[in-house]
């Protein structure tokens, strides 16, 4: 017996299961003379008939219908082997998938740290925007910026965010932005477009109404879609940007950026950013680790961002 005899077998015990080739065809996703093709090969392989054909149909011979029992155990043991070594592939794998922004501005800067923890890591990180159905693909968490979510999706809330403009030191000089600046009159503005439907997600015209910025003078400037690239701009000095803090921490605490009307002028968003997976999904050993660790960060990162807005 050859390998390449695993498809024929395969056809073999469907048609003794099914009594036909045509539902054994349709199980198979192949033609019913697909299926008798295959079982011919067996035959010629084996010099002897497994069913008698007629025009009535098909009829296992006494031999081959001693077989459906044990040929069915056997691919039961097959796919039973496959799934343990799936789940030995897997066991090391955590799948996230998660807001672009996120990733490049929050989770990349501290993901080495969990490598170093667990060298044996298979992290696959999807950076998209897209609504995942964590029940129909192959990922083992999400996080996303929303509202909370409903069974059979379990969650734990890593931070919410709070939106402001932010830019470069050298720019906050250069136009003389400070606390009591209330125009922005010939300010390059730097809009992020494509946000959110979080209703505290302000853009300029909203943040300037709330801290009363003279209103004429908040719609000019350019228009991101991309997140990254309007605060590589405003790092850069082309302009003032409104974000999320979330995105905008890391080059705060490197002093490429600056909050130039001070922190307290931000406006808190309503969503949160949440750890989100499946509610009694079986976890591996490293995967919970993988929670443990990004709540350990959120907690840090949350005490960081209480410290920066008590600056005042």
């Amino acid at each position: 017996m050859h390998l390449t005899h695993l498809n024929p077998l395969r056809a073999l015990e469907a048609a003794l299961r099914h009594g036909s080739f045509t539902s054994a065809a349709e199980e198979l996703g192949i033609t019913p003379a697909a299926v008798g093709q295959r079982i011919r090969i067996l035959e010629q392989y084996l010099g002897r008939e497994l069913f008698l054909r007629s025009p009535q149909g098909i009829k296992p011979t006494e031999d081959s219908a001693k077989l459906r029992e044990e040929l069915g155990e056997s691919f039961a043991t097959i796919a039973s082997v496959l799934e343990k070594l799936k789940a030995g592939t897997t066991r090391n794998r955590i799948s996230v998938t998660l807001p672009a922004s996120f990733a490049e501005n929050w989770l990349t800067p501290l993901i080495s740290k969990f490598y170093q923890r667990h060298l044996e890591v298979d992290l696959r990180l999807d950076a998209s925007n897209r609504d995942v159905n964590l029940q129909v693909e192959d990922f083992d968490f999400a996080i996303r910026y929303g509202l909370p979510v409903e069974e059979p999706l379990q969650e734990t809330i890593l931070f919410g965010d709070n939106v402001l403009p932010v830019c470069s030191p050298e720019f906050a000089a250069s136009y003389n932005l400070n606390a009591n600046t209330r125009s922005l009159e010939d300010v390059p503005l730097i809009h992020l477009i494509n946000r959110t439907g979080d209703p505290g997600w302000v853009g300029f015209n909203g943040w300037g109404k709330k801290f009363e910025f003279a209103p004429d003078h908040l719609n000019h400037g350019v228009r991101y879609s991309r997140i990254s690239s309007g605060l590589q701009s405003a790092v850069t000095g082309q302009g003032l940007v409104l974000c999320g803090l979330t995105e905008a921490f890391n080059e705060i605490s490197k002093s490429r950026l600056v909050t130039p009307f001070g922190p307290s002028k931000r406006c808190p968003t309503h969503y949160e950013y949440r750890l989100i997976w499946i509610r009694g999904k079986e976890l591996s050993p490293l995967q919970e680790n993988f929670i443990v660790w990004i709540l350990e960060k959120a907690s840090e990162f949350r005490a960081q961002v209480s410290d920066l807005l008590a600056e005042n």
